[in-house]
């Protein structure tokens, strides 16, 4: 039967042209292209405005119109609709056959030798006799110079660990080659090695506060765990999870799922990020992070803030550091605690008391003077024995009345250092 469709009568007429202007006023991803051998060089000829639009021709896994805008200059293959005809055209792909060259319409400069700058890589002996076949050596497993996709697993202590295997993955014989997640299969993935990792829960030994005033403070809510990991959301069934696996195991999700709506990338080693149904979002890391901002970084948290650390960890700023609440602030620490400062430390309480208590004993120590001071009455207590000691003199000074009051001192002794103060003699 003869097709009679437009553009399908007689042979099937394809060109290569050049893109000319991409500002397509429909934003439909159309280009105008001058055709070679069709159309002719000369813009006082033909101007780039009377060229006709190129339509793009979308590949399989675009279907909802992703536009890419096709840079001026760059070389395009399609066919004509409308057969002979030629003004009906539809770019299928690109080709980059030519060499960068911005200003020249052959994009080659003969006075200037092409620069070879390209890192390519060692190839990988071929082993058949016949064609048609994966044939490099060492293939079905992993191989040396080639990309390697990994098998995220669990260790012994619960951490993500990964080894290499074959850049076929985890598939069976027999299996589809369509990545399993997209499948809605995770087993066998890094997305299993995910869930199973999220149940292993590193909690701290439980320590008992030692102050009923200063209790430990709670990271998490009543009821949970320490610091939990969300649960893993994936729920995919096909077709709604789009997948792009590359060949060392690098993958990224963009999940359609009703009700199980995900974003996922996920590196080869099982670090990862996921965006959850509800708009949460989990980072995982399986090794160390790092971050360096060059300018200033801000960040607003509207709920509650909990970080936990299971080592060491040190904060170091250049300048000087402001910290506040508009409510209580409590510092604990269940072994010794050191304020540091190179000149002077404040310790300020506006409007209430402020009290120092220790468990056992209290220094106080000053490497010149020291002086206490109180707006109202001062006092200095002890359950045992109080000792004021001096090195030099020590002067005992009242705007009132000066009292000395011991169970077993008389009445003489007590009128006798009265009257030593009184005639600024050295009381002993």
């Amino acid at each position: 039967m003869e097709p009679l469709g437009i553009g399908q009568v007689g042979n099937f007429h394809w060109w290569e042209g050049v893109v000319e202007d991409n500002l397509d006023p429909l934003g439909a991803g159309r280009c105008k292209v001058r055709v070679i051998a069709h159309n002719t060089p000369m813009k006082d000829e033909l101007s780039t405005a009377e060229l006709p639009w190129a339509y793009p021709l979308m590949p399989l896994n675009n279907p909802h119109g992703k536009i890419v805008a096709l840079k001026p200059g760059t070389r395009v293959f399609g066919f004509y609709r409308d057969g002979p005809a030629g003004q009906d055209l539809v770019m299928m792909g690109t080709s980059n056959i030519g060499f960068e060259n911005p200003g020249k319409y052959d994009n080659y400069d003969e006075e200037t030798e092409p620069l070879n700058n390209i890192n390519i890589a060692k190839p990988t002996p071929r082993l058949g006799d016949i064609g048609f076949a994966d044939d490099r050596e060492g293939t079905g497993g992993p191989i040396e110079t080639q990309p390697k996709k990994s098998k995220v697993t669990l260790d012994d202590a619960g951490k993500i660990k990964h080894e290499d295997i074959s850049d076929y993955g985890p598939l069976q014989p027999n299996e589809i080659n369509t990545p399993r997640l997209q499948r809605g299969i995770p087993q066998g993935t890094a997305t299993a090695a995910h869930a199973l990792s999220r149940d292993v829960v590193i909690t701290p030994t439980p320590v008992e506060s030692k102050s009923d005033s200063h209790p430990i403070v709670s990271y998490v809510e009543e009821g949970e765990e320490y610091l939990p990991e969300p649960e893993n959301p994936f729920k995919a069934q096909y077709p709604f999870n789009t997948v792009e696996e590359s060949d060392s195991g690098h993958l990224r999700e963009i999940d359609d799922t009703p009700g199980a709506e995900r974003i996922k990338e996920t590196h080869r080693t099982g670090t990862f990020y996921e965006i959850h149904p509800d708009g949460s979002k989990v980072t995982k890391i399986v090794k160390d992070n790092f971050e360096v901002t060059i300018g200033d970084d801000f960040t607003k948290i509207r709920g509650r803030c909990a970080i936990q650390v299971d080592g060491q960890a040190d904060f170091y700023c250049l300048q000087d550091i402001n910290v506040k609440t508009e409510k209580n602030a409590t510092v604990t620490a269940t072994e010794s605690a050191t304020v540091d400062a190179g000149t002077d430390i404040h310790v300020v309480a506006r409007t209430g008391s402020a009290t120092v208590s220790a468990g056992t004993s209290a220094i106080v120590r000053a490497g010149t003077d020291a002086t206490v001071a109180a707006g109202g009455n001062a006092r200095v207590t002890g359950d045992g024995t109080v000792d004021v000691v001096a090195g030099g003199d020590l002067t005992v000074a009242a705007g009132g009345l000066i009292t000395f009051k011991d169970s077993s001192a008389t009445a003489a002794n007590v009128d006798a250092i009265i009257k030593d103060i009184d005639e600024g003699r050295r009381v002993t």
